[in-house]
């Protein structure tokens, strides 16, 4: 199934007033809801989290990233949307929805050293009140083929809500009067160039078998990421470099093997 499919899972559960799904508790994973986060008292939407999912193994195909979704009242995609991820006292990263529609609209990766916080920050000038996800880490025990320790994947989806008015039954999120608030500044060039790059980067895990062999081989620089092919029925994961193509069938990893080929 891809991901994006499992959205209307997600909002049936919301329309009917359920606990919203989330399958990844088990691994440490918790929502940071609206009660628990600052809302300007003027506020009339934020971003929910409708949906954290765990991918099984044949799904994952042995990935370590945060996928995620933004979408509207409706359940469609929100195109540019701006989401971010924090870790610690590292800098933010930031990445924007503009995957095809069947794909998940955006990713981070993440390394056995992290612990990540996702959220969505947009629009980029004036941020709406996000809830937020807590606790995304990949170092979980080996489960299944494609799911191993430092190779777990995680895809959440937030929705464009209304805040709800105020009643006097259960916790209300903390309300601050606007004046009080800080609008985020615009950013700066050199924070729009990195932004809209993010996308483009090729994530780098040295610890990859493709790249060791690579490295081995002496093939040169990585032109693409990690890449799957069907054949004949099987499934062979390939990563092109300057000076050859590595390969290998999916859960075979101790056969790779490499094509020739120049620029």
């Amino acid at each position: 199934m891809l991901l994006p499919e499992y959205n209307r899972q997600f909002l049936e559960k919301v329309k009917r007033g359920e606990p919203v799904f989330n399958n990844s508790a088990k691994y440490g994973i918790e929502i940071k809801t609206l009660s628990q986060i600052t809302v300007p008292i003027t506020a009339k939407e934020y971003w929910r989290v409708v949906g954290v999912y765990h991918l099984t193994g044949p799904e994952n195909m042995s990935n370590h990233h945060i996928y995620c979704d933004v979408i509207d009242g409706d359940g469609r995609r929100i195109n540019q949307a701006r989401l971010v991820v924090t870790q610690g006292n590292a800098a933010p990263l930031y990445a924007v929805v503009d995957k095809p529609a069947n794909e998940a609209g955006t990713n981070f990766p993440l390394w056995s050293h992290d612990l990540a916080t996702v959220a969505v920050s947009y629009p980029a000038d004036n941020p709406l009140p996000s809830e937020s996800v807590v606790g995304i880490r990949t170092t979980h025990p080996d489960e299944e083929p494609g799911n191993t320790w430092g190779h777990h994947s995680f895809y959440v989806v937030f929705q464009l809500t209304t805040v709800p008015e105020p009643t006097d039954n259960g916790p209300q999120p903390p309300l601050i009067d606007d004046n009080t608030t800080t609008t985020p500044p615009a950013l700066s060039l050199e924070e729009t160039i990195a932004l809209v790059g993010q996308p483009q980067i090729i994530p780098l895990n040295p610890a990859a078998m493709f790249y060791k062999v690579a490295q081995d081989k002496k093939l040169g620089e990585r032109l693409t990421k990690e890449y799957d092919v069907e054949y004949m029925g099987n499934t062979y994961r390939a990563q092109i470099y300057e000076k050859g193509i590595v390969y290998a069938q999916v859960g075979d990893w101790g056969n790779v093997k490499v094509i020739p080929r120049t620029n």
